[in-house]
């Protein structure tokens, strides 16, 4: 998730079902797929032949995900160091090779500690509030403490004169522009662009300015001055907007309209919108009545949009019809395909710790109403502190792992307000809000089901619970409370998170974020593998706004993460076969070196290929090209064009391009076409940001010369008589050659070894010849002549010889000859005499001349 091209265990799970394809040089292959930890062992076993192989491991879907960040590597001893999807491994003498690779969605990249933007939302009863003050601010990541008290730890970006009160936000990495949308709070007032005003901010100016009115939003007006704003109340989550998100390729910005129950989408890459580019209906997922169907919340991940509502169970006041719903989206086709998420809303919830018996605590969630409960699960709720909470689906995203993380805001709070008077038909009121954050995990029929219904990790426990709260609590969360206040605040979430997936933890909005004696908003952290929260003391949370109390004070949470960066790659290697394809045993071309180059030429990067043949251009890991200078959208080609490796002594001397585009497996064949140019070259244009791009590989062949080695030597010579052989080295085509090597070690004993030849010399007992070019059929033979051994017995020797080619050999078979030659011992005629035998004896000898070829053996 953060392109440094290794694997982090902890925040990079493995993953399931990815097929995983081991090859020998013949073709033959066989496959298998990761199991839940992202793992797969394959055996060759006796199915392929020997040795090496090439490993291809298959992109699930390649529409949505690319290969990750690889880091150039010239061993696989390291397992973290992460490979590209097709490697190349030796097992041969029974070894064992471990690596790791990836595939990654580039919208869940981010960079570390990436800076947070936050909605805040001011108080307009009794009093108004400053015009100046905060509605939208940006920090660190790390940034903890008072934000009240030291205003300077967050950067302010808009004020309460420009925008009013929001909720949503949304960040377009593209153009680097925050957006936000208004929303319908008792007690509060709309900025200058009213209900369905998106306003656009730029965080690196502050500047903000109104984007788009969206239409249709509600007309109910806010009253400050009758009644503390009190007949406002029945048109939260009614009115005005919703969640609002942009899409990772910057192109659509989706807002929800609460009131006409619609998913508007804008064009995010302009500064105004005058219209939306298109407006969608919600389906009514069948609740109770039509009304009481509430959409508010947004996510998008991997592609897809989703849209999130509850059935508000309003018309029946049961809680039995209380359920969240989750829509997935296609922005494509603009349908609305199927739903991912329908829960029952029953489950319990920590509820608050009061001093009263008699104290209404929020258990559970509850239906919407528009009135003050006087009861609450047959407990009475008088006037004073209350907890009701009534369930607004506010936000949508997603683990890692593909869990949904489901944030539930408190609609109660909005409505009622903290420590209001009694007002006609309204008794005091002061209202601690109880929303929540859930986590939901794949069920049956593969549809996601909240933690609280029993399908994630519980991870409530008696020292989560707080005081006086009971364990049939399941959550994946359980640091959503403050249990520095003994457990009474319980469920602080106010219904939003930010995930960035290059951090362990995650922050929430949450109420009293730090212990001092302060009540208010603002952020704490959780861990994300466990949902406990991260520590409780001053330091530890962000506060941020005092306004509201306990009832909730602020809107929606974001990342500012940049866009995923890019890498071009990967392989250079030796296509002996010449068939294009790169075989397990080809061997990789070191040292060659690699260009890129932008759309008018310029040479924005170079590399040289490392000992696997691997090449990368990245501004992240190999650092060897400008981050600006590499982006999504442009063309860029990757040229093999240094003239001195191509000539004499260079790796590529003697070379060409293989051919190029054979089959229709990209990542295994060779991209690089010449189009009329010596120099290979391969032309890429990145779609997206992070589509990376992994087979951009070269395949040179040499002109193949199919060398053979003849031996010619005596089947039986006596024991120190004059020994001859020959070596013939012949060219059978189809190329000329362009110089050969003989190695012939002389077999034990032969003395006064020697040749003529003048490409020859004999060193310790080996012959070594070189010859220049060779045309095809053509033959080169060296004699080597000396004395044969003395042995005391007859006995057997054998002389090879092997011929090495400059160019690659399509036959290696015929590349080493032998043949033996009996030695006898000489038996002496006394009426002869020694020297006349023996010169007989050479005489005699030719008549046992015979020839060998390549590795035919002879035994006595």
């Amino acid at each position: 998730m953060n392109a440094n091209g290794r694997w982090d265990s902890v925040l990079e799970p493995g993953w399931a079902g990815v097929q995983v394809v081991l090859t020998d040089d013949a073709g033959n292959s066989v496959t298998g797929t990761t199991d839940a930890n992202g793992v797969v062992k394959l055996d060759p076993g006796s199915s392929l032949s020997k040795g090496k192989y090439r490993i291809e491991v298959k992109n699930p879907d390649p529409k949505v995900y690319s290969p990750g960040q690889a880091s150039p590597r010239t061993d696989l001893l390291d397992r973290t160091v992460l490979s590209s999807n097709v490697e190349f491994v030796d097992l041969s003498g029974g070894k064992n090779v471990e690596i790791t690779t990836s595939f990654w969605s580039p919208e869940d990249y981010c960079q570390g500690n990436v800076r947070l933007a936050a909605v805040c939302q001011n108080a307009n009863i009794p009093t108004a509030a400053p015009p100046s003050k905060r509605t939208l601010s940006s920090f660190t990541f790390n940034t903890r403490g008072d934000a009240v008290a030291n205003p300077g730890l967050v950067t302010d970006l808009s004020t309460e004169a420009e925008t009013g009160t929001q909720w949503g936000l949304g960040y377009n990495k593209v153009t680097r522009q925050l957006f936000t949308s208004a929303y319908a709070k008792r007690g509060t007032k709309y900025g200058p662009g009213g209900p369905g005003a998106i306003y656009r901010t730029n965080p690196a100016t502050g500047a903000t300015a109104l984007f788009t009115r969206v239409p249709n939003p509600g007309t109910t007006p806010h009253q400050p001055d009758v009644n503390m704003d009190l007949a406002f109340g029945s048109v939260v989550g009614k009115e005005s907007l919703g969640d609002l998100d942009i899409t990772p390729d910057g192109k659509d910005l989706f807002v929800v309209n609460l009131h006409d129950r619609r998913l508007y989408r804008y064009d995010a890459m302009q500064a105004t919108a005058a219209a939306p580019k298109a407006s969608y209906s919600i389906p009514d997922p069948g609740c109770a009545a039509a009304g009481d169907w509430r959409p508010f919340g947004l996510g998008i991940q991997d592609g897809k949009v989703f849209v999130g509502g509850v059935c508000s169970a309003q018309s029946t006041g049961r809680k039995a019809d209380l359920r969240a719903v989750v829509w997935e989206f296609d922005r494509t086709t603009g349908q609305f395909t199927n739903t991912v998420m329908d829960q029952p809303l029953t489950y319990p919830h920590y509820a608050l710790s009061p001093p009263a018996a008699d104290f209404c605590r929020g258990r559970t969630w509850y239906p919407w109403t528009n009135t003050r409960p006087a009861t609450q699960d047959g407990v009475a709720c008088p006037p004073g502190g209350i907890a009701n909470p009534e369930p607004e689906l506010s936000d949508i995203d997603f683990e890692t792992n593909g869990d949904m993380v489901v944030s539930f805001a408190d609609r109660f709070p909005d409505r009622t307000g903290w420590a209001l008077p009694d007002l006609p038909g309204y008794p005091a009121t002061t209202t601690f809000q109880g929303g929540d954050i859930n986590r939901a995990c794949r069920g049956a029929n593969h549809m996601f089901v909240l933690d609280g219904n029993g399908a994630c990790t519980n991870n409530a426990t008696a020292a989560t619970a707080g005081v006086s709260q009971p364990l049939d609590v399941q959550e994946f969360y359980p640091g959503d409370h403050v249990s520095g206040y003994n457990g009474i605040h319980s469920e602080t979430a106010q219904g939003s998170v930010a995930i960035s997936k290059v951090e362990t933890t995650m922050p929430l909005i949450s109420e009293d974020p730090i212990l001092d004696p302060v009540t208010g908003h603002g952020l704490h952290w959780l861990n994300r593998s466990n949902g406990t929260r991260v520590s409780e003391d001053n330091t530890s949370g962000l506060y941020m706004n005092a306004d509201f109390g306990k009832a909730r004070g602020m809107g929606d949470l974001e990342t500012m993460c940049d866009q995923a960066p890019l890498q071009l790659g990967n392989r250079v290697w030796q296509d002996t076969d010449e068939d294009g394809i790169q075989d397990p045993g080809e061997q990789p071309l070191v040292g060659a070196t690699v260009n890129l180059y932008d759309a008018d030429g310029n040479k924005i990067g170079t590399t040289v290929t490392n000992s696997r043949g691997e090449y990368y251009f990245d501004s992240t890991i190999t650092k060897n090209v400008a981050a600006e200078d590499l982006q999504y959208g442009r063309t860029y080609t990757i040229k093999m064009d240094n003239p001195a490796d191509y000539q004499a002594g260079g790796v590529l001397e003697g070379s060409s391009p293989t051919r190029p585009n054979v089959g229709d497996n990209e990542q295994i064949d060779s991209n690089g076409e010449t189009g009329g140019s010596p120099f290979p070259a391969i032309t890429v244009t990145p779609q997206g940001a992070g589509q990376n791009n992994h087979s951009g590989d070269f395949g040179f062949t040499k002109s193949s010369v199919d060398l053979g080695v003849d031996k010619t030597a005596p089947a039986k010579v006596l024991g120190g008589a004059a020994i001859e052989y020959q070596v013939t080295v012949t060219n059978n085509g189809p190329n000329d050659s362009t110089g050969w090597k003989v190695t012939d070690p002389i077999p034990a004993g032969i003395t006064d070894a020697r040749t003529a030849d003048p490409g020859c010399s004999i060193n310790n007992q080996i012959l070594t010849c070189t010859g220049g070019p060779l045309k095809v059929g053509q033959s080169h033979i060296i004699t080597v002549r000396g004395l044969a051994p003395n042995p005391p017995v007859d006995t057997m020797i054998e002389n090879c010889a092997v011929v090495m080619g400059n160019e690659p050999d399509p036959n290696p078979s015929n590349d080493k000859a032998c043949d033996p030659t009996e030695i006898d011992v000489p038996v002496i005629d006394p009426a002869i005499g020694t020297t006349t035998a023996a010169a007989l004896l050479t005489l005699t000898g030719t008549l046992y001349h015979h020839r060998r070829r390549h590795t035919i053996e002879r035994t006595r």
